[in-house]
């Protein structure tokens, strides 16, 4: 396990005062990498054999979001392995000790240079019989039903060199911002978040035009990202 602390800045607020769904994601991949270095399979040791961990699904489960100048506290762990891709779990704790936050992820070992999944077996160590600590979330897959409630929100966003990481794809926190900016379009009176799921279905390249759309049924959003001729992401927001 990895623990460390972080304090909430300005900059990680959304215009509610409430903690952006990217800043909480790239605060959960920082944990993740400096674990992954610790164990010998971080960003230094795989980039030069052009591999990488590609996320594929996560699920973020949320009791209540910190508030600025707060400390929390991080922790993530690697889980199970199962049919050839990784579980990584984590949360998050307030200055008392209280949970307020916890999720789950799913990732897979990815060849940079021929841009294709690759097994377990390319890591250059041998994978440890693993203990998961446990969350009460799973990295589900996302449904998009046909006539799901009724529209909400749409745009067209434009992956811009600030979108994207040097695995020349757009970096998973980005899309912490396009889902909330179809969620939350225009109204700051917005009801806070309590889950979250997203598919990383494709990867999105820098140029490319991915239309968002996102529809609303009570609580529950649906968004759809697509870039041209394919997916490239959904998910679902719970709020309350």
């Amino acid at each position: 396990m990895y623990e460390c602390k972080t304090r909430i800045t300005y900059y990680d607020l959304d215009f509610r005062g409430k903690v952006k769904l990217s800043a909480i994601l790239r605060m959960i991949h920082i944990a993740a990498d400096v674990n992954a270095n610790q164990l010998g399979i971080g960003f230094a040791t795989l980039h030069p054999l052009n591999i990488s961990f590609v996320l594929q699904r996560f699920g973020l489960k949320i009791t209540r979001m910190p508030h600025y100048d707060e400390t929390v506290t991080i922790r993530t762990w690697p889980a199970e392995m199962a049919r050839g891709a990784f579980f990584r779990n984590g949360d998050m704790h307030d200055e008392t000790g209280i949970k307020i936050m916890e999720w789950s992820s799913l990732w897979i070992v990815f060849d940079i240079a021929a841009r294709r999944i690759l097994k377990p077996s390319a890591l250059p160590i041998e994978i440890p019989q693993l203990t998961d600590i446990g969350v009460n979330i799973k990295p589900e897959k996302v449904a998009m039903p046909m006539g799901f409630g009724t529209a909400f929100s749409e745009h067209i966003h434009t992956v811009r060199y600030a979108d994207v990481d040097t695995n020349m794809h757009m970096n998973n926190s980005i899309y912490g911002d396009l889902i909330g900016n179809a969620v939350f379009p225009t109204d700051t009176a917005a009801p806070d978040w309590k889950e979250v799921q997203i598919n990383y279905m494709g990867e999105t390249r820098l140029g490319e035009d991915i239309k968002i759309t996102a529809r609303k049924d009570g609580d529950v959003y649906l968004v759809n990202g697509r870039a041209p001729g394919r997916v490239s992401f959904v998910a679902m927001v719970v709020t309350e």
